[in-house]
């Protein structure tokens, strides 16, 4: 065995041969589960991340490390056991190594301890297990800093207790030079180079990184450095021991050392962390750090350069840990960016201070100041503007609304640098899409065109349609003119692109059946459109329903919300969405015999059905209702189809035509239609997709009432698909990224289930209430006090049923907790319990 090995082992034996390891083990535990699941609140949180619980290990490990590592050497000083490593003929880095390596190894299975949390959220869905690694990858780096530091107070020290406190209070001051506080206090008087040169020495930015999936090689090259640096000065008072000779030349080499670290640490990190920031690894699973190819794209193929402006109250951010912490990730992402462009992007960042210029600038360009706690407005927000100073905004850059940052950045890029806006024409007979709403009017998808595209609206009765169109959208008008038609189908068989909203059922637009022209049309494409609804338990949507137990959300089968497992992967058009779409009252859509590919884009589920719409409206409309009404379908139906290829349409049929009355009106008709029938019919593939529902336009469907936040992807369908057939197609491939949100699946399946149960326990225990109400109002006086005491014990199983209902997920969190805290603590009080019995054996 070597020096090495055996004085490693050595080190060992004595640690975890003291019960006060074991303590130190407990303690962390405990508090490293009362911080996650009391302080953090991990399951309230809803999410598969580990980040409740790696916010305070940086904190616990400044305590933990010094309280393992005081003893090394402090100990073998006191005792005099230290003399023999100094007089002994074997390397002293060796035995510093070796005490350190065996430091390590205890911390490093005080934070296996915590493994368990892993177990648990890999259990309750689907974590980035990338990040969690580098969360982990991180503290053993921090650990390595800490400990060494450790080591080198316990060398300069007999007492441990004396290198416990000095080495925990070096740990939290590293810890804490980054954090506000201490920025904040010192950018009152320090000037600005001071104030970098303090923030040089911090490591919480090191851990923001881990905590955002970054695994930057500047991180882990200054964890090695501050290693080596107190290993260094560990020796160097070890050394001390050693040799007898000149103090003071040893002081002086000493003092110069401090120095050459105090002064010089700073600027080599700042020179590294620039010099090495392209060497980066995204571990998050969705590769949410890494610029996106389209965006990618886009940026390396601008056509004239542009500047962007972030404005950034940087002083009044930082009092707000997510605008803060969003406002790092959009400065990166537009670093990113402006890398990718190779020049074509310029970034400036202006601090808009209180009555400076900056402030004139935010305010003139369209910022939002918004209101803080203090007395100055917090602004964050974006501006672009191009060579020929066109001006685009974005107002707020919201923190909720991370998901949608690279698509909102990169739209402004594009709108920017295409020389004229798309042009899409609608023909609406629903609310959602209209021409006469008012801007507190407008839906959240009307808005979202109109700021994307130059939008013409078309009358159903119209003579023309308006000339140079990049695509045509029908949304459920009542009625469609025959020359409407007959120009419709014309564009469409001259290559038009269009996109068809029809709908068998009025949930919200009030829009009964299909209007004949677009049934006309749907049978020359060779389409069948259903009358009925489509009813679908499986992916119904959870509607508020009043019970006799109270307010229950139950699953709504005429409110299908079809997932990515129902939408077609293999078309561009829904394979980059990630959320489900809701729709309200669907229908479905058939093959006839067509000379058109048709192509489904979304499914139902394996088990559908059909409900009648009058059926439908003469109920009270309840999910319960609603099965009893359902007819099976043997198979599963399309709701929104691709139609491509060449029309049947040869133009000479042309509609017997009926112009205005009115003299004037009648000779600007006739010249319209004469402008658009006269010329030849230069035929060409038309691109069609037609989906069987109106009602996933509206708001209520997809949109948080209180937040804004899109609950589904209904937005993202329609956009995409104008953004394919008249927008920029890269951002058809950027507005479905994959969530950063990992929500607990397991917790979400069992509710599901458990809702499903209830729901059937439910019905039987009405039901019998029902039955047992009927027979109270006849029967007699005798069996009156009989069948009371029947429906009080009814109703006391329906109150049962709900109060287990929700004691199922309250005892999911206790025995998570039992899993987490209590199960490795005991097995540390086993493990410490088993060794002092088999230390009293007799030998």
């Amino acid at each position: 065995m070597t020096a090495f090995s055996a004085i490693t082992l050595r080190e060992l034996r004595a640690f975890f041969g003291s019960p006060l390891a074991y303590v130190f083990f407990g303690v962390y535990i405990l508090l490293s589960g009362l911080a996650t699941w009391n302080l953090a609140r991990f399951f309230d949180t809803a999410r598969v991340e580990l980040t409740p619980f790696f916010q305070f290990q940086p904190w616990f490990l400044a305590v933990l490390a010094p309280a393992i590592g005081m003893r090394l050497w402090s100990e073998d000083l006191k005792s005099g056991a230290a003399d023999l490593y100094l007089t002994a003929p074997v390397s002293l880095v060796k035995v510093h190594l070796a005490k350190f390596a065996a430091g390590w190894i205890v911390l490093i299975a005080a934070l296996a301890t915590s493994l368990p949390y892993w177990a648990m959220v890999s259990w309750l869905g689907s974590p980035d297990h990338g990040v969690i690694f580098l969360c982990y990858l991180h503290l053993i780096g921090l650990s390595a800093v800490f400990l060494m530091i450790t080591l080198a107070i316990s060398a300069a020290s007999t007492q441990q207790v004396v290198a416990l406190v000095i080495s925990v209070a070096i740990c939290l001051i590293l810890l804490v030079l980054q954090l506000n506080l201490v920025t904040d206090g010192l950018g009152a008087f320090a000037p600005r180079f001071l104030l970098q040169w303090v923030k040089g020495f911090g490591l919480s930015d090191l851990q923001l990184n881990a905590l955002r999936g970054n695994l930057l090689i500047s991180d882990l090259i200054v964890y090695a450095g501050l290693t080596a640096l107190a290993g260094l000065m560990g020796l160097f008072l070890l050394r001390r021991r050693r040799h007898t000779g000149s103090r003071k030349a040893e002081h002086v080499w000493l003092a110069g050392t401090l120095g050459l670290v105090l002064v010089g640490f700073p600027i080599a990190r700042f020179v590294l962390e620039r010099v090495t920031a392209p060497i980066r690894m995204d571990m998050t699973g969705y590769q949410l750090n890494t610029l996106s190819d389209p965006a990618k794209d886009l940026a390396r193929h601008l056509k004239e350069p542009v500047e962007l402006t972030l404005f950034y109250s940087a002083g009044i951010g930082a009092d707000y840990p997510n605008i803060r912490t969003h406002a790092e990730r959009v400065q990166s992402l537009l670093s990113e960016l402006v890398r990718a462009s190779k020049g074509k992007l310029e970034l400036r960042v202006i601090d808009p201070q209180p009555f400076s210029e900056g402030e004139d600038l935010a305010i003139t360009s369209g910022i939002t100041a918004l209101p803080t706690e203090g007395v100055d407005p917090l602004y964050f927000g974006l501006t672009g503007r191009n060579a020929v100073d066109d001006l685009d905004i974005i107002p707020f850059l919201a923190p909720e609304r991370d998901a949608e940052l690279e698509f909102e950045i990169t739209s402004l890029l594009s709108r920017l640098d295409r020389l004229a806006t798309p042009k899409i024409g609608i023909l609406s007979g629903v609310s959602a899409l209209s021409q006469t709403a008012s801007e507190a009017e407008l839906s959240t998808l009307q808005s979202a065109i109109e700021a994307q595209y130059q939008v013409e609206w078309v009358s159903p009765t119209g003579y023309a349609l308006p000339d140079d169109l990049d695509a045509l959208m029908i949304a459920q008008p009542p009625f469609v003119s025959p020359q409407m038609s007959y120009l419709i189908e014309r564009y469409l068989a001259s290559g038009g692109r269009a996109v068809v909203l029809t709908d068998p059922a009025a949930i919200i637009h009030g829009r009964e059946g299909v209007a004949p022209a677009l049934s006309a049309l749907a049978d020359m494409l060779g389409v069948v459109l259903s009358d009925k609804m489509l009813a679908d338990p499986d992916l119904g949507l959870p509607v508020s329903v009043q019970t006799s137990a109270g307010v229950q959300n139950i699953r709504q089968p005429i409110f299908p919300g079809p997932g990515p497992a129902q939408m077609n992967s293999d078309d561009f058009l829904t394979s980059s969405l990630q959320k489900a779409i809701h729709f309200g009252g669907a229908g479905w859509i058939d093959p006839a015999e067509t000379q058109l590919t048709f192509t489904p884009l979304i499914m139902s589920g394996p088990q559908p059905s059909d409900v009648d719409p009058a059926a439908f409206q003469a109920s009270d409309q309840s999910p319960g209702a609603v099965r009893q009404l359902m007819t099976p379908l043997l198979s599963p139906r399309a709701l929104a189809v691709r139609l491509s290829g060449s029309l049947p349409f040869t133009g000479e049929a042309a509609p017997e035509m009926s112009f205005p009355d009115d003299p004037v009106l009648r000779r600007l008709a006739e010249a319209d239609w004469a402008r658009q029938t006269t010329e030849p019919l230069e035929r060409a593939p038309a691109e069609i997709v037609w989906i069987h529902d109106a009602d996933f336009l509206f708001d209520a469907f997809y949109v948080h009432p209180q937040t804004g936040d899109a609950l589904a992807d209904n937005e993202s369908l329609v956009m995409s698909i104008l953004d394919q057939f008249a927008g920029n197609p890269e951002l058809a491939r950027l507005r479905a990224r994959p969530p950063a949100i990992r929500p607990m699946t397991r917790v979400i399946s069992m509710r599901e289930a458990a809702e499903a149960e209830y729901l059937e326990e439910l019905t039987r225990l009405e039901n019998e209430l029902s039955n047992l109400q009927s027979s109270l109002d006849a029967a007699g006086t005798d069996e009156r006090a009989m069948l009371r005491g029947d429906y009080l014990s009814t109703r006391r199983d329906l109150r049962a049923l709900q109060a287990n209902f929700r004691s199922r997920i309250d005892g999911l969190e206790a025995w998570l907790r039992w899993l987490t805290i209590w199960i490795p603590a005991g097995l540390v009080f086993l493990m410490s319990a088993s060794l002092k019995l088999l230390s009293r054996r007799p030998r």
